[in-house]
């Protein structure tokens, strides 16, 4: 089941779509302008964790929030439209990317072991990248392809409560990168796998 499906997807996306989706379009925002600001936010992410997980947390929380209304938007406005889909797709890998950063910057200035740290980062990064592009290859090559276990949805609420976690419990450094990090590479792996 997709999380969007669910109760609690389904109601995070009623409240979005009724205190956010349609004050942004009454002041004319088109999707692509939502899709391209929640990337713009999402740049910010890096920079947010050299100062603290609350700050990577929030900016990852506000670049979320922002994309997860460019489909409503679209939806509202009935300016759906193939490329709209291909911008959404291509700057969510990006967020994508800039979010995983993020928590590499923070754990590489709070750890000795920079070289394994750094090759699991971007092994997540490339599993990431994968988890997209298998969905995307089958789907061009006339398949069908679920969501899968980590889609993008799932990825963003899984490094949110990642980065929650570090926020709440800072003193424990070393455990909760490792343990975050190895669950996220098992998850994301079994979705390429899976798919």
């Amino acid at each position: 089941m997709e999380i969007r499906k669910s109760a609690i997807g389904q109601g995070y996306g009623h409240l979005v779509e009724r205190l956010v989706t349609g004050r942004l379009a009454r002041f004319g925002l088109t999707p692509n302008t939502a899709t391209t600001l929640g990337a713009l936010v999402a740049l910010f992410v890096p920079l947010a964790f050299a100062f603290s997980p609350w700050a990577g947390f929030l900016v990852i929380g506000c670049s979320a929030l922002v994309d997860s209304v460019d489909g409503q938007l679209a939806r509202l406005t009935q300016s759906q439209s193939r490329f709209g889909a291909f911008w959404d797709s291509t700057l969510d890998r990006i967020s994508d990317c800039l979010y995983l950063g993020g928590f590499w910057v923070y754990f590489w200035s709070r750890m000795d072991q920079v070289f394994w740290l750094s090759a699991a980062f971007m092994t997540a990064m490339l599993l990431t990248l994968l988890v997209s592009y298998t969905k995307a290859r089958i789907e061009g090559l006339g398949g069908s392809c679920g969501a899968g276990l980590m889609d993008r949805v799932v990825r963003t609420v899984y490094l949110l409560a990642w980065a929650l976690i570090i926020a709440l419990w800072p003193s424990i450094p070393g455990y909760e990168l490792w343990l975050g990090l190895g669950l996220y590479l098992l998850l994301t792996l079994g979705t390429v796998v899976q798919r």
